[in-house]
């Protein structure tokens, strides 16, 4: 399942997307100059 959530910082809105995967869930915050992101890199290492 993806999820996409606005996050408001000040007067900037940044997107939150969500990707729930089975052995792990992957976490964006993208903006407009770039994003961070937690979780794993390598969905095909973890789907092995």
């Amino acid at each position: 399942m993806v999820t996409m959530e606005p996050i408001p910082v000040g007067e900037q809105t940044l997107v939150g997307v969500e990707v729930k995967l089975p052995k792990t869930t992957l976490l964006t915050i993208s903006t407009s100059r770039g994003y961070i992101m937690c979780g794993a890199t390598s969905v095909w290492a973890i789907s092995r």
